[in-house]
């Protein structure tokens, strides 16, 4: 795509700690954007994950102004491996909370926190499966409530994996759970309602969209069952969001080819479409690999777009390279009162991967913090981790950085 590319900078790496752990920083200053010289990492991961690094340059007060927070990670599955690993033999029922033990602090310290839900939730009659067909317990919509999570956004190919039944049910459990939810829905009238979150007087725009749904048809009359990608309704529902007094626009976007670690022509396409229709952020879900972030300056209130093609597995069975993994991508929003306008202030992201293990003689899941996993075992504190275990815990670290530190990524700094 002619010119798409000069829209991308380098990035500048260093590292910050979040409460319970350490990310990466990302901060995108309000329409200027400073540069610094790449600092790279030494043979040694753990001299590179502790320098700290401050660059001149000068954030507003933000004593008048509410800062908002909002967490963001990609695709929700639950294979077959995994219900094995939730399943009490004893009590036939399910947990999934360790799970996301080791992220919950993470996970919870945000305003806002958002996850795509790639299962459906369709009850037990209709068969707990995994992969090609998922059907889940609605057990894992606990953990996640108590892991932090606010919104999931259900609209991607694996939506329709129990037909209208499993759409219903999912939404009817999603409900029960107290998580709100874009992307599926029960009837007209609920799809042209688009979702938006008030948060200290910022309201957020949540929309969902996918390619498909594994040529699974929709029942006709029922279209308003999944939102497919259609350029027209993206807008519409955009149009219809800031009429609602939406100060920010995130559209998530279950598109892309599966395992390609960089997004395609078609890709790129839609995404200048969606800023194009008005979207302040877009990030995307569906390729189980993660793929590249970007930022553009923008001419509307907010100062600048952001997209991150894909947010990578943030928990799945998919135990191959680069499926294992992906990121908690963190955004800092604020808003003026005096003049109404919203921007993003800073975005950071903090490498996952997905722990397999055994533990009471059968298999177990976590999604790790890798910065924080990688030191935990140095000290000696995570006893569940082996030699093989933090070797990849590195190269995840590697992976992961070097992708967002490539000639196509976005200004970072780092704080």
């Amino acid at each position: 795509m002619a010119g798409f590319a000069d829209i991308f900078c380098s990035l500048y790496k260093s590292s910050r700690k979040v409460k319970t752990g350490v990310s990466l920083f990302l901060i995108l200053a309000v329409g200027v954007f400073a540069f610094s010289g790449c600092q790279k990492a030494g043979p040694g991961l753990s001299k590179a994950v502790a320098v700290d690094v401050r660059p001149d340059i000068t954030l507003p007060k933000p004593e008048d102004r509410d800062i908002v927070t909002v967490s963001l990670v990609g695709d929700i599955m639950v294979h077959s491996d995994q219900l094995a690993a939730a399943h009490n033999k004893c009590s036939g029922k399910y947990s999934f909370e360790g799970f996301f033990t080791e992220v919950k602090p993470f996970l919870s310290s945000a305003d806002l926190t958002i996850g795509n839900l790639e299962t459906t939730l369709a009850g037990r009659s209709k068969g707990y499966t995994g992969y090609p067909k998922f059907n889940s317990p609605q057990e894992i919509l606990q953990a996640l409530r108590w892991s932090g999570f606010d919104v999931l956004t259900t609209a991607n190919n694996h939506a329709m994996d129990r037909k209208k039944d499993g759409v219903l049910k999912t939404i009817d459990y999603l409900d029960a759970a107290g998580i709100k939810h874009t992307g599926t829905f029960s009837s007209a009238a609920e799809r042209n309602e688009p979702l938006i979150i008030d948060i200290k007087g910022l309201k957020i725009g949540i929309l969902a969209y996918t390619y498909g749904t594994n040529g699974l048809e929709i029942p006709r009359g029922s279209e308003y069952l999944v939102n497919l990608l259609n350029p027209e309704r993206v807008r519409e529902d955009i149009r219809k969001a800031r009429e609602k007094g939406a100060d920010i626009i995130l559209v998530n976007p279950h598109f892309g080819v599966e395992y390609r670690r960089s997004p395609n022509e078609a890709g790129q396409r839609l995404v200048e479409e969606l800023f194009a229709s008005g979207a302040d952020i877009v990030a995307g879900s569906h390729p189980h690999v993660l793929q590249l972030m970007t930022r553009r300056d923008g001419q509307k209130d907010m100062e600048g777009f952001f997209a991150a093609y894909s947010l990578g597995n943030f928990i799945s069975a998919q135990m191959d390279q680069y499926r294992d993994s992906g990121v908690i991508l963190n955004f800092k929003i604020e808003k003026d009162p005096a003049s109404g306008k919203a921007r993003l202030i800073e975005a950071n992201y903090i490498p996952t991967w997905v722990h397999v293990y055994r533990e009471n003689g059968k298999i177990a899941f976590r999604v790790l913090a890798v910065e924080k996993a990688i030191r935990d075992y140095e000290q000696g504190l995570d006893k569940k981790l082996t030699e093989k275990d933090y070797i990849r815990l590195k190269q995840v670290w590697l992976e992961t950085t070097s992708l967002l530190s490539g000639p196509l990524a976005p200004d970072i700094y780092h704080i």
